[in-house]
């Protein structure tokens, strides 16, 4: 009886496992289609929403600069943060297009694939922006608001050579 019982035991621990591992086979299988459908519905890539807020940001801060320059007398402490903040952020956005967040990925962007397949001319125009904005920076801090309505425009050509080359049509 005993070589039966532990027959029987030998058994029903191999149907278990056998058991257990097409339940976890399956599991496996319905996780891993699960999460295709949940990488497809998921919302924008943590780098694309960085980008988009960060071009936002200094968009929102060129903005700024643009409409206190248009008055006889510029607020310089509404510029003066305006400025830091876009240097800073110029300076950032080479890290705001990792590999693998381009529309040749499949990711939903306004970035151009000319961003990855051109690095050096991206660079280039990333260079420029952080160079004006270094200057705009100086200016005003400076307090020239004559100078700044002057530089105002290098900003500008940099922003759009950008926008230009690397971003798509609005």
């Amino acid at each position: 009886m005993t070589v039966q019982s532990s027959s029987v035991s030998w058994r029903s621990a191999r149907r278990a496992l056998v058991g257990a591992s097409l339940a976890l086979l399956v599991a496996a299988c319905g996780q891993q289609a699960s999460e295709e459908v949940a990488a497809s519905d998921a919302p924008v890539p943590a780098a694309v929403a960085e980008r988009q807020e960060g071009f936002k940001a200094l968009g929102a801060s060129f903005k700024l600069i643009n409409d206190q320059l248009k008055t006889d007398a510029p607020d310089m402490a509404q510029i003066v943060p305006a400025a830091e903040r876009m240097n800073v952020l110029a300076s950032q956005i080479p890290g705001w297009f990792p590999a693998g967040t381009g529309p040749d990925d499949g990711v939903k962007t306004d970035a151009l694939a000319t961003v990855w397949t051109d690095p050096d001319g991206f660079a280039a125009a990333q260079t420029r922006l952080a160079t004006a904005t270094t200057r705009l920076q100086e200016l005003a801090i400076a307090g020239d608001a004559a100078g700044l309505r002057e530089h105002v425009k290098m900003v500008g050509a940099s922003c759009g050579g950008c926008h230009d080359n690397f971003r798509v049509e609005q």
